[in-house]
């Protein structure tokens, strides 16, 4: 196979990943949304509550935090906020993609896959938890932002590793885990377009 024929293929896998990924997301964002909840309730401490489920889209993450926030309309009340992991887990699919149509055998497909998935919800982890920050930081104001400072993160560090997160992380993560994980037929594809 050339490698614009893997590419294609690949390309309709993907596909049929992103209707997978879409469709099972409530199911797979459960480890990212309890990492995240994990990792906000040391940084924060008593000022964060937890992260469900949104009831409407439960492929959303709803984040309730115990800090007080006067609302547009003059009431007051708990602050919370939604964030969409959906942001930083697309690099699944790709994976599935890009995994699926290489000629490798099943069992080394799955194991990819397997671990790309740890990597992936590490991505989604390391996005929500930074999102979560980012929106407490740069979105709220007053009680909000001084309880991410209050903990200690400052304001560059937010803004950099939301930018990771965002930008960089979700996109390299699959591709570096398929390299990594189809060497041989990389380097064949590689000597077969030297040859030439």
């Amino acid at each position: 196979m050339r490698l614009g024929e893997l590419l294609i293929l690949a390309a309709l896998w993907m596909l049929f990943g992103f209707m997978l990924w879409y469709y099972l997301s409530a199911f797979h964002g459960v480890p990212a949304r309890w990492l995240a909840e994990q990792g906000l309730a040391a940084v924060l401490g008593d000022d964060f509550y937890n992260i469900i489920a949104n009831p409407d889209k439960h492929y959303l993450f709803q984040v309730q935090t115990r800090i007080n926030f006067t609302f547009p309309d003059g009431s007051t009340g708990p602050l919370g906020f939604i964030v969409n992991p959906l942001v930083y887990g697309y690099g699944l699919p790709l994976l599935f993609g890009l995994i699926m149509a290489t000629g490798q055998k099943l069992r080394h497909k799955l194991v990819v896959l397997a671990a790309g998935w740890v990597v992936i919800v590490g991505v989604q982890t390391w996005g929500v938890f930074w999102e979560s920050l980012k929106t407490l930081a740069f979105s709220f104001g007053g009680p909000a932002r001084d309880a991410v400072l209050a903990a200690g993160v400052s304001e560059a560090l937010i803004a950099l590793c939301y930018q990771l997160g965002a930008l960089i992380l979700p996109a390299l993560a699959p591709v570096m885990v398929w390299v990594l994980g189809s060497r041989q037929e990389i380097e064949r594809f590689i000597r077969l377009e030297s040859a030439e």
